[in-house]
């Protein structure tokens, strides 16, 4: 009698607890699930709770190295009222935001993008998920993946939702494919990587009803990977005023834009045909696709490695146009920072084995 009491107990916890989560589980279609990911941490919306935040960026592949580190912080209490500060060794930003007025104050020529990548991470990280229908994705048979259709939240646990998404770049006949991969796990953003921007989000904590990612990190090389951790998040009960004073509205504000190739190479300068080294192995000839990044004055400052069919020729492609000069691009009357993607079509001579 007893035996079979416990048996009806525990059938009974069973169907009620099941019954519950039933009734809690939220469906999310894979259509939506990049704009509920958003909304589950992102800390800058309009019915996001006020916040100090204080983040540090570093090399984590290289602790010594230096020249990665950042300081990140932000007083924000709503939208349109809001005060950030970042920080290097070459650069300093200041940009302060209270109604419709603006206020800018920098430091350096140059504001890097590896930087930027974990600004907007931190603050903005739905940014590279908006127009994204993860339905439509080109290639899924090399990713981990849930079956498609709908998703409940529990089925997240331990597992993830990566779909790959492929365009064609460069001009002809030096035409290449590069890729972009956005990848969820338990309903939140797990990674997010296109040109010009590549980050793991981890480490997730509750803050107020959102979740945020306190560990991000950022693949910038073969070799090198950057981090950020948020080392302060609290709410922000009684902000001093005079964080959000602006006595004097900026007019003109740094700002990146984003060119195609075609663009890109009709404002070149001093753009020297590629020399390609002898090689021993690899794909030859063949095509590669990398990421610049041009300062004001019309310099590059850095360069990213895409789809390549030699990682050596790659290589040899960077370093070369780290010379290149473009013409300063203006935008709304002042110049801009531009980035976009070079692709080449490469032959090379055969080093005999």
């Amino acid at each position: 009698m007893v035996a079979v009491m416990s048996r009806a107990y525990w059938l009974l916890v069973f169907v009620v607890v099941a019954a519950v989560a039933a009734e809690c589980a939220e469906t999310i279609s894979l259509a939506d699930l990049p704009k509920h990911a958003t909304e589950e941490s992102q800390l800058t919306l309009p019915d996001s709770p006020a916040f100090h935040l204080k983040a540090k960026v570093f090399e984590s592949t290289d602790r010594h190295n230096d020249n990665h580190n950042a300081e990140i912080e932000e007083y924000w209490v709503s939208p349109d009222k809001w005060r950030r500060e970042v920080k290097t060794a070459n650069f300093s930003q200041t940009l302060v935001v209270n109604g419709n007025q603006t206020s800018e104050q920098i430091t350096g020529d140059y504001y890097p993008n590896w930087l930027r990548t974990f600004v907007n991470a931190i603050f903005d990280p739905g940014a590279r998920l908006q127009n994204v229908d993860l339905t439509q994705s080109d290639d899924t048979a090399r990713l981990r993946w849930t079956s498609p259709g709908t998703l409940a939240p529990a089925a997240y646990d331990g597992r993830e939702v990566c779909r790959r998404f492929s365009r064609t770049v460069g001009l002809a006949p030096a035409t290449n494919n590069v890729f972009s991969t956005y990848c969820f796990r338990d309903g939140l953003i797990e990674s997010v990587g296109v040109p010009g921007y590549d980050v793991d989000y981890g480490d997730y904590k509750k803050f107020d009803d959102k979740r945020i990612a306190h560990k991000l990190s950022q693949w910038v090389e073969p070799g090198t990977e950057l981090g950020a951790k948020i080392t302060n998040l609290t709410e922000l009960a009684a902000p001093d005023p005079s964080l959000f004073v602006i006595d004097q509205p900026s007019a003109n504000f740094l700002t990146t834009v984003i060119l195609s190739e075609a663009a890109l190479r009709g404002l070149a300068v001093n753009a020297p045909d590629i020399k390609w080294p002898p090689i021993s192995s690899g794909k030859n000839p063949g095509t590669l696709s990398i990421y610049v990044c041009v300062d004001r004055a019309g310099r590059v400052r850095e360069t990213y490695p895409l789809n390549s069919d030699n990682p050596f020729m790659t290589w040899a492609a960077r370093q070369q146009a780290m010379n290149w000069r473009f013409q300063p691009t203006l935008y709304n009357g002042f110049r801009v920072q531009i980035e976009s993607i070079l692709t080449f079509a490469y032959y090379a001579t055969s080093v005999p084995k």
